[in-house]
């Protein structure tokens, strides 16, 4: 499914070289050649490349000869090598450097290489102890000084392990992209499945708390081809959700149901947090630096003239949720369908509460610094959950008409109290943070942004909506952004047959007119051609594993 945006209809509606000689010297003692056996593979886990800019490229690789125990390297300094060339045969080098991969950080190492030329595409290899990675492709952007005409992009999210497989990347290969934005839910921390989606196919050992385990479930994801290729094909652009710490958390504020609470919860963020910025090819400055402090990674990127990236995160200085973390209401008849939707329900004070906030003031302020900045064409959000209203209610009647377990009348006494209640709204989105969301609303239509388009994942299922500055009065209200949101990978919507979920969301949009378009049957992602005067959206389905 697709849609196409013009600018004006967007303001209304919307031969190999020889490596380096001389190597760093590492510690005294025992050999790293005698310790590495040579018959596995180093560099099982494939090479990434992400953030470019107009001159530079992070790239990424692990040493990990037995990456799902720990990573299999011994507790020494290992000395790694890059280049980067112009050509696919690795013959015009115009880079190279090198780095150590060292025992504190899994033996993953992040080179930034500089100095490159502008809007190019490259290619790029490491070496350690005399063997050669696979050889990636990565690209520079356009400087942001430059006339760019057009930019192509993918929006992926949600790829648990335990509930399918990846073929939306080996679709992402064919559609001629400059980069993937993976905007979430990289990992799932869960246990394994029983009984597994296929065999094989299924998280090893319990719920991720410790370093080597959240090491070992990143290996595990990564080992998986598609993956591996569209990382080794395409730089990424990457901002994590819930899923990489642990399910529906909020600032230090885990699930209810986590098996680390209080302070527990808050070391394993950091492990967390620690092995995340391990596994992605981020710069230094949004890695986790090991002090507590937590991960910098909100950042603005730049696609020349034609796009400026502002890339969020909604989860790590976010206020914990109204309501729990499930369903919430500010009408007070909801109380009347608590124990059967959800334990609480009506949560008013919460969900409007002024002071509630996903970004946190740090970041409010950045983000608002940055739109005032631009003179891009495009402004692109890319974030974690639904910036849309959506309210639900009609949805949950249509679940208690459907709920098995239900005698006729108690059915017949809940529908009737479910007519009478106004909202019913999923407040891990920023539905829970409603001001929140005003002042967002009311920073873009305060500073009219050229173009914004934000860009979703979280929620395994495919939407597209206009964003109003009144909602309830669409009509006479301005058109501030459009909002896409991305299904998942291979995350199901709340079952692995996804038809009744689909079909009981349906219910709910008559309620929610901006919604434009929403499809919770399919698996896949979407991707963005975007040129001066339009954005065309194209929704891709995976058809078979």
């Amino acid at each position: 499914m697709w849609s196409t945006l013009s600018r004006r209809r967007f303001l209304q509606v919307l031969g190999t070289t020889g490596l380096l000689a001389g190597a760093p010297a590492i510690v005294r003692g025992r050999s790293i050649d005698s310790a590495y056996d040579r018959r596995s593979d180093l560099f099982s886990l494939g090479v990434a490349s992400g953030d470019p800019d107009s001159h530079s490229v992070v790239l990424w690789t692990r040493l990990a000869p037995d990456p799902l125990e720990g990573g299999g390297m011994p507790a020494l300094p290992v000395p790694v090598y890059w280049e980067v060339a112009t050509d696919p045969d690795m013959s015009r080098i115009v880079r190279r450097g090198n780095l150590i991969a060292q025992p504190i950080n899994g033996h993953a190492v992040h080179a930034v290489a500089r100095g490159l030329p502008s809007n190019a595409w490259l290619y790029y290899r490491f070496r350690a102890l005399g063997i050669d990675s696979r050889i990636g492709r990565t690209r520079t952007f356009p400087n942001r000084r430059e006339d760019t005409e057009r930019m192509r992009f993918a929006v992926a999210n949600c790829q648990n392990y335990n509930q399918g497989f990846y073929p939306a990347y080996a679709d992402m290969l064919k559609q001629d992209l400059d980069f993937v934005f993976h905007v979430g839910d990289y990992i799932y921390e869960e246990g394994p499945a029983s009984p597994p989606i296929a065999p094989g196919r299924v998280h090893r050992g319990a719920e991720v708390v410790s370093i080597t385990d959240y090491r070992n479930r990143y290996a595990l994801y990564k080992l998986d081809p598609n993956l591996q290729d569209a990382h080794a094909e395409l730089p990424f652009i990457v901002t994590p959700d819930d899923h990489e710490v642990d399910n529906n958390y909020a600032g230090f504020s885990p699930e209810a149901a986590s098996p680390t609470q209080g302070r527990d919860f808050v070391r394993r963020r950091c492990r967390a947090y620690q092995v995340y910025s391990e596994s992605m090819p981020l710069r230094p400055e949004n890695r986790y630096d090991g002090n507590g402090a937590g991960l910098q990674i909100y950042r603005h990127l730049a696609f020349g003239d034609l796009a400026a990236l502002h890339v969020l995160d909604t989860r790590q200085y976010r206020t914990d949720q109204p309501a729990g973390d499930g369903f919430g209401s500010t009408d007070p008849d909801s109380r009347y369908l608590e124990g059967v939707l959800e334990d609480r329900l009506y949560d008013a004070e919460g969900i409007l509460d002024p002071a509630a906030t996903l970004l946190g003031t740090c970041q409010e302020a950045w983000l608002e610094r940055g739109l005032k900045r631009s003179t891009a064409r495009w402004n692109i959000l890319a974030q974690q959950v639904m910036v849309m209203p959506w309210n639900l209610i009609a949805s949950a009647r249509k679940q208690l008409e459907l709920n098995p377990n239900l005698d006729a009348a108690t059915r017949a006494q809940l529908l009737a109290a479910a007519d009478r209640v106004d909202n019913l709204f999923n407040v891990d989105s920023w539905d829970g943070y409603q001001a929140a969301r005003q002042r967002l609303l009311g920073m873009l239509e305060a500073i009219r942004p050229s173009n914004p388009l934000i860009l979703t994942g979280d929620i395994h299922s495919a939407w597209a909506a206009d964003l109003f500055s009144d909602f309830d009065a669409p009509d006479q209200a301005d058109l501030l952004a459009v909002e896409l949101v991305s299904t998942s990978i291979s995350s199901t919507f709340l079952a692995l047959d996804p038809r009744p979920s689909d079909y009981v969301v349906r219910h709910s949009l008559a309620d929610n007119p901006h919604i434009r378009y929403f499809n919770g049957l399919f698996r896949g992602y979407f991707y963005c051609d975007i040129d001066r005067d339009h954005c065309q959206a194209t929704f891709r389905a995976v058809g078979q594993p």
